[in-house]
């Protein structure tokens, strides 16, 4: 007589579900427990279709949307890579005593140091809105210097910036641009010092006005035509009240590029 075969085993999906959200809740602590709540949150929503009374169902569905929130933050705070953006730090109000290094080896003081306001440009060669600014900064560097000083950081490489610096002079040279689109002021790149100026930009291009004490009055970020920027150069010849005249002058036209993170 031929032996009954034993019935299947029959499955709990429940019970799987209740495992997966169990596991997944202290796994968030290590951002993988994310990926089980997602799961238990699924097979919990597919009981609770054909069960809207399973308690255990609900309980694991609500488990699974703890773990993916917690799995998330972690991942996002404590698992970020290494050149992820730290804090902004407010620079306006302080005094920089910091040096560049020229393009030409020079080192140069970021303040001026003789009476005049200075003019830092933040800026990369890759960045339009950097580009289609520089005429105004020319202008101001040709017409103004006994006044204002007018000097770039650029956050990118010296060789780099010294092979697009000869493109864009032959292009001048041929006609293809204006002469004021090529810069003649100093520029400094991050091969150079560290400068405070450009890891507190979080976006390009950023000009930070320096009165002459080397006190950063004004920080602006994109693009900005030549009567804002003059009126603003005019308010940092003078000394800042006790108050503190000092701000953040937000973009005059969306012509921004985000800055990227900083190593």
């Amino acid at each position: 007589m031929p032996m009954p075969e034993p019935a299947p085993v029959a499955r709990d999906p429940g019970r799987l579900t209740a495992v997966l959200a169990a596991f997944s809740l202290p796994l968030s602590l290590f951002a993988i427990g994310g990926l089980l709540g997602l799961a238990a949150l699924a097979l919990a929503s597919r009981e609770l279709r054909r069960n809207p009374a399973d308690r255990r169902a609900f309980a694991s569905a609500v488990v699974g949307l703890i773990s993916m929130f917690l799995g998330g933050v972690v991942a996002t705070f404590f698992l970020a890579p290494p050149g992820s953006p730290p804090p902004t730090v407010d620079l306006v109000g302080t005094v920089q005593t910091e040096s560049l290094q020229t393009l030409d080896g020079a080192v140069i003081p970021v303040a001026a140091g003789d009476g005049r306001v200075t003019l830092v440009d933040v800026w990369a060669t890759w960045c339009p809105p950097c580009i289609a600014s520089i005429p105004v900064l020319e202008a101001v560097h040709r017409d103004l210097r006994d006044d204002v000083r007018v000097v770039s950081y650029a956050a990118e490489p010296r060789t780099t910036v010294v092979k697009w610096l000869e493109r864009r002079r032959l292009d001048a040279t041929a006609g293809r641009i204006e002469p004021g689109a090529v810069p003649t002021y100093p520029i400094a790149t991050r091969d150079g010092p560290p400068l405070a100026l450009a890891a507190a930009t979080r976006a390009y291009p950023t000009l930070w006005i320096l009165d002459a004490a080397g006190v950063v009055r004004f920080k602006l970020e994109g693009m900005h035509d030549l009567p804002t920027l003059l009126s603003l150069l005019r308010m940092a010849e003078n000394p800042a009240p006790e108050s503190g005249s000092t701000s953040d002058v937000e973009s005059g036209t969306p012509s921004t590029t985000e800055a990227p993170p900083t190593s």
